[in-house]
């Protein structure tokens, strides 16, 4: 039964690595874009951090901490985006 287990283990490895080496390619326009929107994300971020230790320096830790946290899931919202548009991209043919 592990021998079964492990041999399918191995085939769906295979078959994963073989779809994700053919259907990889992203012409350089989705390249570009890519970069745009990572640019833009590492942005984002950096102005919503130094808005949230300017909000600490003026009102204090517990004044600005749901807004920190809101900062920091739409940063990772942005990130999440970007990766699934670059994934996309990448699948698409």
């Amino acid at each position: 039964m592990k021998k079964m287990n492990l041999a399918s283990g191995f085939v769906a490895v295979a078959m994963a690595l073989s779809l994700s080496a053919c259907a990889s390619h992203e012409t350089p326009a989705e390249r570009a874009e890519t970069s745009t929107r990572k640019a833009s994300d590492q942005a984002k971020e950096q102005y919503r951090n130094s808005k949230d230790e300017i909000c600490e320096l003026h009102d204090g830790k517990m004044e600005c901490f749901a807004q920190k946290v809101e900062n920091k899931s739409k940063s990772a919202w942005d990130k999440t985006k970007t990766k699934a548009n670059e994934i996309k991209n990448k699948v698409d043919e």
